[in-house]
């Protein structure tokens, strides 16, 4: 990336009384969070990202940056969706590099990426784990302003997201979709659905039998999804739909049963401003 338009890095750490906090940060508009707040009685911090100018423009570069300390543990979401507006002339990029340190815990949930017709948008997600740390993520788009028929209408969307333990490159998951060149409902790809998206979670241990647990997960009849492992430690969750309600309890569906067996707690409401 050259030089970014708007940055953003924060550390999380562990005080001794178990509550995680903002011990640094550092903000470059149009990039900000809302402060931490808790909703759970392990002291875990809750955090949302936030871009005031109400979504991703062209040249855009925006880079965020968050390390997770040690034995914190951060929950990370947006309040809405992250919308890359039409494009004239050239492109957006936006990387997040997550580093994640022994025996800490990052869940990084944000809501889901609209790309609006005539938008060339690029993303690229890293995250860093130790041997011991746990991680759960989501990365989910859609076709676009649906209910302004703007269906598959904009440039490019690429998203890249890449995880590292202890240095090493155990998944490369890469999406790159030019409706222009191609059909992204047909058949291998989409087959006539509007949305994709896939969550990410990584643990030192694997339960048994919890790819069978996340398939047997309830949802819509319209959501096609699949679990697999990676690397024996690495969990895949990709799935389809068209309806963006069905898609989100779904992903809490899986959240809740990935929470429950990586980390021991069940998933919460997470309030949405």
């Amino acid at each position: 990336m050259n030089k970014p338009t708007g940055e953003l890095s924060l550390v999380f750490s562990r005080k001794d009384n178990g509550r995680t906090h903002l011990s640094r940060q550092y903000f470059k508009l149009p990039l900000q969070i809302m402060m931490p707040h808790y909703q759970e009685e392990d002291g875990t911090a809750f955090v949302y990202f936030l871009n005031p100018g109400g979504g991703v423009l062209q040249h855009d570069r925006l880079l965020t940056e968050v390390t997770v300390e040690d034995g914190a543990d951060v929950f990370i979401t947006t309040p809405s969706s992250t919308k890359f507006y039409r494009m004239d002339e050239g492109h957006a990029e936006v990387e997040n590099i997550f580093s994640v340190g022994s025996r800490a815990t990052l869940e990084y949930l944000p809501e889901y990426n609209v790309p609006f017709a005539q938008s060339s948008s690029f993303q690229d997600s890293v995250f860093m784990l130790k041997n011991d740390s746990v991680l759960i993520a989501s990365d989910i788009v859609t076709a676009g302003r649906t209910s302004r028929n703007e269906i598959f209408d904009y440039d490019i969307y690429s998203s890249k997201t890449r995880i590292y333990i202890d240095d090493e490159l155990k998944l490369y998951d890469s999406c790159r979709m030019t409706p222009g060149t191609m059909d992204p409902a047909r058949r291998g790809l989409l087959e006539g659905k509007l949305s994709s998206g896939t969550v990410y979670a990584y643990a030192p241990v694997i339960p048994e039998g919890i790819c069978g647990r996340l398939n047997a997960a309830e949802h819509d009849s319209d959501i096609e999804a699949a679990a697999g492992l990676v690397d024996g430690r690495i969990i895949t969750v990709r799935f389809t739909g068209t309806d963006m309600i069905a898609i989100k309890d779904f992903v809490y569906s899986i959240w809740d049963i990935l929470r429950r067996e990586l980390i021991g707690k069940g998933a919460v409401r997470v309030r949405k401003y």
